[in-house]
């Protein structure tokens, strides 16, 4: 009777036990192919499938081709040749040094002293220039007189090519009137001398005009 009662005992525990154990082997199996699942993603096949190939943006492709994408090319160099770095370089609107030190002012307008006399022949030319730039904030001297001569010219001293180049577009002219100042100074009246020496800028009137009051 006795082991009657633990043989009948042992049925349900046995009968509990079974779920469980499914249980757990449920879990193992989900972890396994969880874990595969996972290995496969981090294959080298999935990394290349999704890395993106390095391309430039580009204009101009016709997006209705169906062809490449129109803001995108690759930098492949072309087979049997090699990449044309100049051609694939952007371009710039900077100038360049050389282009900077010619057309850009390097000094205020207070800073420059302009001399502007008068070769052309027409009487109170030199006052009249001079009165128009004043305002713009050069520093003027007084107007004189120069030898009669056919050709404007605007000298400029070492430094000064910038500023001088830029009096010569207020006025609407092409900096071919521009030139370096002689090493001997310019040839003008004795009374001149001084304004000329003391200049950064002499702007000689020629009778051609290129340079007036109106």
């Amino acid at each position: 009777m006795n082991v009657g009662a633990r043989s009948g005992g042992l049925g349900p525990s046995n009968a509990a036990a079974m779920p469980r154990a499914a249980l757990l082997v449920g879990v193992a199996v989900a972890i396994g192919l969880l874990m595969l699942w996972k290995g496969l993603d981090d294959s080298p096949v999935a990394a290349d499938r999704q890395a993106p190939a390095i391309t430039d943006d580009v204009t101009g492709a016709d997006p209705g081709t169906g062809g490449a994408d129109p803001a995108v090319v690759t930098t492949e160099p072309v087979a049997g040749g090699e990449v044309d770095a100049d051609a694939m370089a952007p371009t710039s609107a900077v100038p360049t040094t050389t282009e900077a030190l010619f057309t850009t002012p390097t000094h205020y307008p207070n800073e420059v002293k302009i001399l502007v006399a008068n070769g052309s022949g027409v009487s109170g030319a030199a006052g009249k220039v001079t009165d128009l730039l004043s305002p713009l904030g050069w520093t003027m001297e007084s107007p004189a007189n120069a030898d009669k001569t056919g050709t404007t010219r605007v000298y400029y001293r070492n430094g000064y090519q910038a500023d001088a180049r830029k009096i010569v577009e207020h006025f609407g002219e092409i900096p071919s009137l521009l030139e370096k100042m002689p090493t001997g100074g310019l040839e003008v009246p004795a009374k001149a001398e001084d304004r000329v020496a003391n200049a950064n800028i002499v702007v000689i009137l020629g009778s051609d005009q290129r340079i007036q009051s109106n």
